[in-house]
């Protein structure tokens, strides 16, 4: 496999070891192939992790999510993200939470642009607003989508001549401004041992929120999620894009790698000693600790204009933070 390009930089924190991934496979194939070069200290410090995580399992711990995995190949496998129930019930408890602030933010700081129609040819033709009023002297049936499709084709493709009373078919958004400046995201990923494994689902969670709340409002997004480590005065980390600009955010992917426990407290240990030993450190014992505001310092070190997505464990918090990007994008724009 093609060997990632080792970059540093300098921050508050300390120095910064960093890693780039275009994707999760790509992470995920960096680590299996890395683990199998380790150093003998880290190769002792890999063992640890496996024989810990093997006893954690048979006492029916709830540190790795519920529920509790039956054991380490289980883990070793895990590609995707199985709390889906967990997050359909957090979710809507995410957007209640979330409600009368964002209404706030809809009318006052990132309105949302509203459909209009006009009959200048300004905008994309609405064949179902014409369709409401047509006269002509063939069928427009659109009963079902399919005839619905093959009336709109021959429209489309001039088979026939219509007519309609509604002039203003050509759709376009309302007071729109003409281009928001992208956005690009860092979410810090994992938590400290003492957050308990279903609590990591709120930084996931609300990011996805966010993500929406922004692209309705035709902002880009990219999102990358940051897993590192904090040891001997310096920062081990991958950051990992896991939605370029132009995609549709895949859920899945994005609760896996930052918010899913199972993932997490197996595969992102394993990715902490896989990159220390990239980069020739020896990882200590306890795997070295995500200190307060490493995402951020590391966004602020590679790219100033980022945004970043701190560790959430509570509804409280992950609401904060999600409204607070979105002042700060707000006051970007104005500066």
């Amino acid at each position: 496999m093609n060997r990632p390009q080792k970059h540093s930089a300098e921050s508050t924190l300390g120095k910064y070891n960093y890693l780039l991934f275009d994707s999760v496979f790509a992470f995920n194939a960096f680590v299996d192939h890395e683990i199998q070069q380790l150093s003998s200290s880290n190769t002792s410090r890999w063992n640890n992790v496996v024989s810990s995580t093997s006893s954690n399992l048979k006492s029916g711990t709830d540190w790795y999510g519920t529920p509790t995995p039956k054991n380490v190949k289980e883990l070793e496998e895990h590609r995707t993200f199985l709390g889906m129930k967990l997050a359909q019930k957090i979710q809507p408890q995410i957007k209640d939470k979330l409600a009368t602030y964002l209404d706030y933010l809809q009318d006052s700081v990132l309105p949302k642009p509203k459909m209009a129609y006009n009959d200048r040819g300004l905008g994309v033709f609405s064949f179902e607003r014409a369709a409401m009023a047509m006269y002509k002297d063939f069928p427009v049936n659109t009963q079902t989508p399919v005839t619905t499709a093959v009336s709109q084709m021959n429209i489309e493709l001039r088979n026939h001549q219509i007519s309609t009373s509604v002039k203003s078919v050509y759709a376009y958004f309302q007071d729109k401004q003409m281009s928001y400046p992208s956005m690009q995201l860092y979410i810090m990923a994992g938590a400290n041992a003492n957050v308990q494994g279903d609590q990591l689902l709120y930084v996931g969670l609300a990011c996805a929120e966010l993500v929406e709340f922004l692209e309705l409002r035709g902002i880009s997004v990219e999102v990358n999620v940051l897993l590192g480590t904090s040891f001997s005065n310096q920062v081990t980390m991958a950051c990992v894009r896991v939605k370029r600009f132009q995609d549709r955010l895949d859920k899945n992917q994005l609760l896996l790698i930052s918010s899913d426990p199972r993932y997490f407290r197996y595969r992102g240990f394993k990715s902490l000693v896989a990159l220390s030993n990239y980069f020739g450190l020896t990882i200590p014992s306890g795997l070295g600790s995500i200190t307060a505001q490493m995402g951020t310092a590391f966004a602020k070190a590679i790219n100033p204009k980022g945004f970043v997505f701190e560790q959430s464990y509570a509804m409280e918090t992950a609401v904060k933070e999600v409204t607070q990007i979105i002042e700060n994008y707000k006051n970007q724009l104005a500066a």
